[in-house]
């Protein structure tokens, strides 16, 4: 499976939000500067998350985006799944021993084994909420955080299934 870099955009962008406080939208400027890319870029992704339902936007002055529900009911496959064709979605199993015989049969080489990593890839993710990714630091809201004040740990027992 390969990781797009729109999906990998994606889930920077919402963990930013998800240090955000909900009452304190962060800016299309601010989240660009942020993920390191240019504002066009970052609008057109924004509009794709908020297309998925993963972010609101507010409008005028004090305007800019904020995450649609909390950041543990957000999970890092439905980020994935807003920023990439959703065919390739789509059309994977959610395990591969849900594979039909036929479709097993149409899987040539080493097919199969790639179709079920991606699989097994697609379902950890869904597993990983954008609150198992913040960065345990009470300092970081507003536009000006600094990228070097930032550590992340990984608290991914909160939502991974075992």
């Amino acid at each position: 499976m390969r990781i797009s870099s729109g999906a990998y955009m994606g889930v920077e962008t919402l963990v930013r939000l998800a240090v955000q406080n909900a009452d304190k939208p962060c800016s299309t400027k601010g989240l660009a500067e942020w993920i390191n890319r240019s504002v066009s870029y970052t609008e057109t992704l924004m509009a794709q998350l908020q297309r998925a339902g993963l972010v609101v936007s507010g409008q005028g002055p004090g305007g800019g985006y904020v995450l649609a529900r909390p950041a543990d009911r957000i999970t890092v496959a439905e980020v994935f799944e807003a920023v990439d064709a959703p065919s390739d979605f789509a059309s994977r199993p959610p395990n591969a021993d849900t594979l039909e015989d036929e479709d097993i049969h149409d899987l040539h080489g080493t097919d199969l084994l790639w179709e079920a990593l991606s699989s097994y890839v697609l379902l950890f993710l869904d597993g990983v909420s954008l609150a198992d990714l913040v960065p345990d630091t009470a300092n970081l809201v507003g536009d000006n955080a600094n990228d070097n004040d930032l550590v992340y740990p990984v608290h991914m027992g909160s939502t991974l299934h075992h």
